[in-house]
C-alpha cells in the first residue's frame, strides 16, 4: 500500500536517485529534459507515492509549463513519471497519473503532452498529437502524445513545442535564443 502526497523541498534528492534507478543516469540527455532546464516544476502537480509501512519514497511525478506554437498556447509537459522498479505494476504509476490529472483539471490547466509510450499512456486517454500539428522539434512524432483536460484544446492548438523559459527571453539549454 502507498499514500499519495505533494512533492516536499526535501524529496528532490530522493527523486534523482529515483529516477536513476527508473531510467538510467543518462536520462538527462533525453530532449524532453531540455524543456525543463532553468524552469521549475509545478509545485501544485508534483507529486509522490509513499509506502504506507515505512514512509520511503516509492513513486514521483512532475509537470512543467510549456507553450505551442506562434500563438504560445500553455501546456502541461507531464514527466517523468517513475515509480521505484520492484514495484512496477502495482498501481503506483496509475495512481500517480490519476491523481495529478484530476488536479491538473481542477487547476483549470487545459492541454496535457508527454514524450512516451502509447501503449502504456493510452489507457489514460493520451494520443498522438502530430496530426492536430503539434511537434517537439527532435522528437519521434509517435511518442508525443497529449490529453485535452478541456474539450477542444487541441483544436486551438498547433506548431512547436517551446520551452516555458523561452518565452521570457533566455537561451535554452541547447543555446538557441527565444524568437
Amino acid at each position: 500500500m502507498f499514500t499519495i502526497t505533494t512533492e516536499r523541498a526535501e524529496d528532490g534528492p530522493v527523486i534523482d536517485s529515483l529516477l536513476d534507478r527508473a531510467f538510467g543516469p543518462e536520462r538527462q540527455a533525453k530532449l524532453s529534459y531540455s524543456y525543463r532546464d532553468g524552469v521549475a516544476p509545478l509545485a501544485h502537480l508534483s507529486l509522490v507515492a509513499r509506502a504506507n509501512s515505512h514512509g520511503s519514497l516509492v513513486g514521483s511525478i512532475r509537470y512543467w509549463p510549456v507553450a505551442v506554437g506562434p500563438r504560445q498556447s500553455p501546456a502541461l509537459l507531464l514527466g517523468p513519471l517513475a515509480v521505484e522498479p520492484l514495484l512496477a505494476g502495482q498501481g503506483i504509476g496509475r495512481a500517480l497519473i490519476g491523481q495529478s490529472l484530476d488536479m491538473a483539471a481542477w487547476a483549470r490547466h487545459r492541454l496535457v503532452l508527454l514524450v512516451g509510450d502509447e501503449s502504456y499512456y493510452g489507457r489514460f486517454g493520451f494520443r498522438p498529437v502530430a496530426a492536430q500539428g503539434i511537434v517537439m522539434p527532435g522528437e519521434n512524432p509517435a511518442r508525443l502524445l497529449g490529453l485535452e483536460l478541456v474539450s477542444g484544446a487541441l483544436a486551438q492548438t498547433a506548431g512547436s513545442l517551446r520551452p516555458w523559459r523561452s518565452l521570457r527571453g533566455g537561451p535554452d539549454r541547447l543555446g538557441r535564443q527565444a524568437a
